[in-house]
C-alpha cells in the first residue's frame, strides 16, 4: 500500500494511517488483496471513483463505513463532491465520505441528500495542520472501527438516518399519487401507483450509461416516439403505452406486463403530475412543487435495485385484496417485511463468500417458502452471483450464466401479486449484473412465475379441496396444488425465508392433523397455533442432506411461551439447531421493523445432518444501540455469545431467557429458585383453606397506584368501576379476607377486607385464615427483589409480548421458601440486584436505558473501582497466596474517553489506584502492540501479554463495567488462564 505523502498527513489527521491493511484499504490494491470478500466491495467504490474505503467490522464480515476520495494535487471543485453525495446517498453503501485535498480535508454526510442550492452537506472541513477538531481528529478511525462514533451524544442527534433515498422516494411518490389519484376509483389508483413505479424502473436503465457516456436505452426506445429526447418527453407525447408494449416485447418476463384494460386506462389518465416531478431531476427551474423537485437529488442509476423492489412492495402488494386495504390485510396476517440490512444480515451468515469453492452452482438450489417481495431471493441470487464470479476469476456472467443462477431460485406465496413482485425484483436484480449494452441487445427475461416463483398455499397438501362456492374456486386450489409440486420433490440446499408471524388458529379448510406434528417420541401440538412454526416444521423436510434452514420466527413462540416447553423440548432433541440470532431486544417500533411494527423475533439456523452433543448451540443476543437502529450494523459483543449445551436446550426452558439477562452465574441462581417449593405448590398444600383464581375478564382494572401502602385506594372504586362487572359472574376469589395480587413485575399487592370485584389482570388469594394471607404477603414484599429477578428470568410475557405484565402461571411458579435469601452467596445477591436494578431498566426503555450510556464523571471512579474490586475477589478466590494477589493498579480513559482500560497486577505491592489522563500514551508505552488491531473484530479485551498484569479494555458503558459484566470477565480469566498453565 504505497500512497503519497500529502494524502498520508490527511490520513494522520484522522487516524487512518493507523489501519492501513487492517481496516483500511485502497482500491489501487484490489488485485493484491487475498480477501475476496474485501475485493468485492473494493470493486463497489471503484464503481463510486472512490481511492479507499475504511471498514469495519460485523459478525467478523467487512462492513464499509466511509469512502475516501484522492484530491490532492487537484484544486477544489464542490461540484465534484455534490455529484459523489448524490451516488453515495443514493445507494446507501456509506454513511460518511472523505475528501483529501493538499490542504484540507472535507467530510460529507451521506446519510442525508444534497442541499437544495445544490451543495453537499459538510460534516466538518479540515485543515490539513490547523488544531484538532473535536470530533474528527486523530482518533475518529479508531471511533468509526469500534461503533464508539455512533453512540457519542453529539453524533446522535447530528445525522439524520430518517432521510434515506428510501424515505425521501416514498414521500415523492405518495404527493404524486396524491395529485393523481382519484378516492373513488380502487382500480385506477392502482394503476396510477403501479405507472410511478415502473416510471422509476425506466429512470433506472434510462440512466445507465455505457462506456461513452451514452444511455443505450434512450438510443433505442426513446428517440422512436416522436424523436423524443427522454423518458419525460414519452410521457408528455402520451406514448407511455407504446414504451410498456415495446418493453414487455423485447424483454418478456412478464416485467412490464399490463393487461389491455389496464392500457385503457393508462391512456385516459393524467400523468402531468408525473411528468413534472420527474422534470425536477434534470429541470429544477421547471418545477413549483417542493415535494417533486426531491426527485433532483438522485443518481437513479445508483440506486440498489432492492430500493425499487421494496417500494414496489410498499404501493402494490396486498392492495389487490377486495376485503382488506393493504395496512389492515399485513395487520391480519402477521405479515411484516424484511428490512433489506437484516435479510442481508442472514443471507451472509447462511451464504458466505468465503465458501465459494465448496458450492456445486450447479446444484444449489434455495427456498423461500413465503417470499413475498422477493427480499431474500434477491439477496440469495446476488450472492450466487458473486460465488460464480469468484470461481472464474472475478469476469462478469453473461446472459446465459445470469439465467442458469437464477434457475436456482425458488419461492412461493399465496398471493399471486407477491409472486409477481418477486419475479419482478429478481429480474431487476439480473438487469443490475448486466452492463446497459447486454441489457438492451442481449437479454430475453424468462416468466420466473412459470416454475420458479409460484403462486400456491405452502399447506395446499393439507388443505381441503373447496366444495362450496363454485368452480372457479376448485380451479384455483387445483392450480395451486399443481404449481406445488413443482416443488414439492426438489431438495434445497438453502431454505430461507420471514414466514408470517400470525396465529392461525381459525383456518377452517384444514386437515385436522394441521396443527400436529410428529416428532420422535411424541405427537405435539404446535404453540399458540402459530403459523410460522408451521413453516418452520414443513420447511426441514424440503432440505438436502447437510442443507441449511434460516427462518425468522417470533420469539416468544419459539423460545419464551411457557406453553411452548413440551413443543422445545421436541423440537431441540429432534433438530440440529446450529444457531439462533435473537433479536428480542429490538423489536420496539423504529429499531428493526419498518412501519412502525412492533414484534420480538429471532432466526434460527438448522442444519439437515445428525446432531452432535459435542456441539453448542450458539444464541446470539443483539442489543439495541445507536448503530442497530439507524442501520448501520448489528452490534454485538464478547457478552451477547451465548453457548448452549444441547442437553440444557432441551431440558432448561428458561435458558433463553436469563441469555437475554446477561446469562452467566444468573443460570445456576435461577436453578436454585426452581429447586424448591413454589407458590403453587404451597397454595395446593393449603387447598382446604385457601382459594387462588384470576378475576373477571372484561372489567375495570385497578392500577398499580390502587395498591397504596399495602391497601387498595378505595376511592378508586367508584359506580364507572363496579359498573363494568354488573353483567359479569362473581368469583370466588372475591371473598374476603383477599390478598390481592397484581401481574406486574413489581408485584403490587394489598390486603383486603372489604368485597370487591376485580379483573383478570388480578390474582387473588383468599382464606379466612388472615395469617395464611400475611405470610404469603409478607415472603412477597421481603424477598420482593429476589422474586423479580426470577420473574425478569423466566416469564415468556414480560418484555417479550408486554413490558412489566405477567401472568398467573408466572406468580404461581414463584420459589416460596422461607429465609430464601440465605440461600444465595454474596456475589449471587449483587448479581440478583444488579439484575433487578439495570436490566429491567434496559429491558423497559431499550435504546435510552442508563446501562447504554457512558459514565458520568460524577460516578467514573466509584464505577471503575467497583467492577474493579469484584473482579479480583473472584479471581483472588483461586489465586491468592500468602505473598501475591491480584490488585487494581490502575485506570486509564483511552481514544478520547471512548474507551477505557482498566489494568490489574499479580504482586505483594499495596498502592493507591492510579487515574491516568485521558488519552491512550501511557497505555501503549507498556505494550508491544497495537490495541487498535484487537478492536477491528472485539469491543472486549482481556490481554495477558505481561507477566502478572491483566489488562481489559472496554467500550465507555455503564454496561460493560457493572458488577455482572465483572463476573463474566473474571470466570473467562480464569478460563484463559487455565488454559496458559496457571
Amino acid at each position: 500500500m504505497e500512497i503519497s505523502q500529502k494524502l498520508d498527513k490527511g490520513f494522520q489527521v484522522l487516524g487512518f494511517d493507523k489501519e492501513k491493511n487492517d481496516c483500511l484499504f485502497l482500491c489501487q490494491d484490489i488485485n493484491s488483496i487475498d480477501d475476496l470478500e474485501l475485493r468485492i466491495h473494493l470493486e463497489k467504490a471503484i464503481r463510486f471513483k472512490a481511492d479507499a474505503v475504511f471498514f469495519r467490522k460485523e459478525l467478523d464480515r467487512f462492513k464499509p463505513q466511509i469512502y475516501l476520495f484522492d484530491f490532492t494535487n487537484e484544486l477544489f471543485n464542490q461540484n465534484n463532491l455534490t455529484d459523489i453525495q448524490k451516488k453515495v446517498w443514493s445507494n446507501g453503501t456509506v454513511p460518511i465520505v472523505c475528501a483529501f485535498y493538499d490542504a484540507e480535508i472535507k467530510i460529507l454526510d451521506c446519510t442525508q441528500h444534497i442541499k437544495k442550492d445544490n451543495t453537499p452537506v459538510y460534516l466538518a472541513s479540515l485543515g490539513i495542520v490547523a488544531i484538532a477538531h473535536q470530533l474528527y481528529n486523530e482518533q475518529f478511525a479508531i471511533k468509526i472501527k469500534t461503533g464508539a462514533f455512533w453512540e457519542e451524544l453529539e453524533n446522535k442527534n447530528k445525522f439524520k438516518f430518517n432521510s434515506s433515498a428510501y424515505d425521501i422516494l416514498i414521500e415523492w411518490i405518495k404527493e404524486i399519487i396524491r395529485q393523481s389519484s382519484n378516492s373513488k376509483d380502487a382500480f385506477r389508483n392502482r394503476i396510477v401507483k403501479k405507472v410511478i413505479i415502473q416510471s422509476i424502473m425506466i429512470k433506472y436503465l434510462e440512466e445507465r450509461k455505457d462506456e461513452n457516456s451514452n444511455s443505450p436505452f434512450n438510443k433505442k426506445y426513446v428517440k422512436k416516439y416522436d424523436n423524443a429526447k427522454d423518458f419525460v418527453e414519452v410521457l408528455e407525447k402520451n406514448k407511455l403505452v407504446n414504451l410498456l408494449e415495446d418493453l414487455q416485447r423485447d424483454l418478456n418476463g412478464n416485467l412490464f406486463e399490463w393487461s389491455e384494460e389496464e392500457k385503457e386506462v393508462i391512456k385516459l389518465i393524467d400523468l402531468s403530475s408525473l411528468s413534472e416531478a420527474l422534470k425536477a431531476y434534470k429541470k429544477p427551474e421547471e418545477i413549483n412543487n417542493h415535494i417533486f423537485e426531491l426527485i433532483r437529488f438522485y443518481e437513479f442509476s445508483f440506486i440498489p435495485v432492492e430500493l425499487i423492489s421494496r417500494i414496489y412492495e410498499e404501493f402494490l402488494a396486498g392492495d389487490d385484496d377486495e376485503d382488506l386495504n393493504q395496512k389492515k390485510k399485513k395487520r391480519k396476517e402477521g405479515i411484516f417485511y424484511t428490512p433489506s440490512h437484516l435479510a442481508q444480515l442472514l443471507v451472509d451468515e447462511s451464504m458466505p463468500l468465503k465458501k465459494y469453492n465448496e458450492i456445486d452452482l450447479s446444484t444449489y438450489k434455495i427456498l423461500d417458502p413465503a417470499c413475498g417481495s422477493g427480499i431474500f431471493l434477491v439477496l440469495a441470487f446476488k450472492r450466487l452471483i458473486q460465488w460464480w464470479r469468484l470461481q472464474n476469476n472475478l469476469d462478469n456472467p453473461n446472459p446465459k450464466a445470469l439465467k442458469n443462477l437464477i434457475s436456482l431460485i425458488y419461492g412461493v406465496d399465496k398471493e399471486q401479486q407477491a409472486t409477481k413482485l418477486t419475479a419482478f425484483s429478481l429480474c431487476l436484480a439480473l438487469c443490475d449484473a448486466l452492463n446497459p449494452r447486454q441489457i438492451i441487445s442481449d437479454l430475453k427475461f424468462i416468466d420466473l412465475t412459470e416454475n420458479n416463483v409460484l403462486h400456491s398455499d405452502f399447506f395446499i397438501d393439507e388443505l381441503i379441496p373447496p366444495s362450496e362456492n363454485g368452480e372457479e374456486l376448485l380451479n384455483e386450489y387445483d392450480k395451486q396444488k399443481e404449481n406445488f409440486q413443482k416443488i414439492n420433490n426438489i431438495k434445497f440446499s438453502l431454505i430461507i425465508g420471514n414466514p408470517p408471524f400470525s396465529r392461525s388458529g381459525s383456518i377452517k379448510n384444514s386437515i385436522k392433523t394441521f396443527w400436529e406434528f410428529n416428532f420422535t417420541q411424541a405427537k405435539i401440538k404446535i404453540p399458540s397455533k402459530q403459523i410460522a412454526l408451521k413453516f418452520l416444521l414443513n420447511s426441514i423436510s424440503l432440505l438436502e442432506k447437510d442443507g441449511l434452514l434460516c427462518l425468522i420466527q417470533k420469539s416468544a413462540n419459539l423460545l419464551y411461551n411457557p406453553t411452548s416447553k413440551a413443543f422445545k423440548k421436541a423440537f431441540f432433541q429432534d433438530y440440529n439447531v446450529r444457531q439462533i440470532f435473537d433479536f428480542t431486544h429490538i423489536y420496539e417500533k423504529g429499531l428493526l421493523w419498518d412501519n412502525g411494527a412492533r414484534v420480538a423475533t429471532a432466526a434460527i439456523f438448522i442444519q439437515n445432518s445428525n446432531i452432535s452433543n459435542q456441539k453448542n448451540i450458539l444464541h446470539l443476543i443483539v442489543r439495541p444501540t445507536t448503530q442497530v437502529k439507524n442501520r448501520i450494523s448489528f452490534e454485538v459483543d464478547d457478552y451477547d455469545f451465548n453457548y448452549i449445551n444441547r442437553q440444557e436446550a432441551i431440558d432448561n426452558p428458561y435458558v433463553w431467557k436469563i441469555n437475554l439477562l446477561g446469562g452467566g452465574r444468573l443460570n445456576q441462581i435461577i436453578k436454585k429458585m426452581l429447586d424448591v417449593q413454589n407458590l403453587d405448590k404451597f397454595c395446593t398444600s393449603n387447598i382446604d383453606i385457601l382459594k387462588v383464581g384470576e378475576g373477571a375478564g372484561g372489567g375495570k382494572t385497578l392500577s398499580n397506584a390502587s395498591f397504596d401502602n399495602l391497601k387498595i385506594d378505595y376511592d378508586v372504586i367508584d359506580s364507572y368501576y363496579l359498573e363494568s362487572y354488573n353483567k359479569l359472574k362473581d368469583k370466588d376469589v372475591y371473598e374476603v379476607p383477599n390478598l390481592l395480587l397484581k401481574e406486574d413485575v413489581r408485584l403490587p399487592l394489598a390486603i383486603n377486607n372489604k368485597k370487591i370485584p376485580f379483573s383478570n389482570e388480578i390474582v387473588g388469594f383468599s382464606s379466612k385464615d388472615a395469617q395464611l394471607l400475611k405470610k404469603i404477603s409478607s415472603y412477597l414484599i421481603e424477598n420482593n427483589e429476589i422474586l423479580q429477578c426470577f420473574l425478569l428470568s423466566t416469564s415468556g410475557k414480560l418484555f417479550i409480548n408486554k413490558d412489566t405484565v405477567i401472568t398467573k402461571g408466572d406468580i404461581m411458579n414463584l420459589p416460596f421458601k422461607n429465609d430464601i435469601i440465605n440461600s444465595f452467596s454474596d456475589i449471587e445477591k449483587v448479581i440478583i440486584k444488579e439484575t433487578v436494578s439495570y436490566y429491567k431498566d434496559f429491558l423497559s426503555r431499550r435504546n435510552n436505558s442508563i446501562v447504554l450510556e457512558k459514565i458520568s464523571s460524577k460516578s467514573f471512579k466509584k464505577t471503575l473501582l467497583n467492577f474493579g474490586e469484584q473482579y479480583i475477589n473472584v479471581l483472588n478466590l483461586l489465586y491468592s497466596d500468602n505473598e501475591k494477589r491480584f490488585r487494581i493498579d490502575e485506570v486509564i480513559e483511552i481514544y478520547g474517553g471512548a474507551y477505557i482500560a482498566s489494568i490489574f497486577k499479580y504482586d505483594d505491592l499495596k498502592e493507591k489506584v492510579k487515574w491516568g489522563e485521558t488519552g491512550y500514551i501511557n497505555l501503549h508505552s507498556m505494550m508491544t502492540f497495537d490495541i487498535s488491531k484487537y478492536l477491528s473484530s472485539k469491543r472486549i479485551i482481556r490481554l495477558y501479554h505481561i507477566k502478572d498484569t491483566i489488562v481489559i479494555i472496554k467500550p465507555n458503558q455503564y454496561r460493560y463495567w457493572l458488577s455482572l459484566s465483572a463476573y463474566r470477565d473474571a470466570d473467562k480469566s480464569i478460563i484463559d488462564l487455565s488454559k496458559m498453565g496457571y
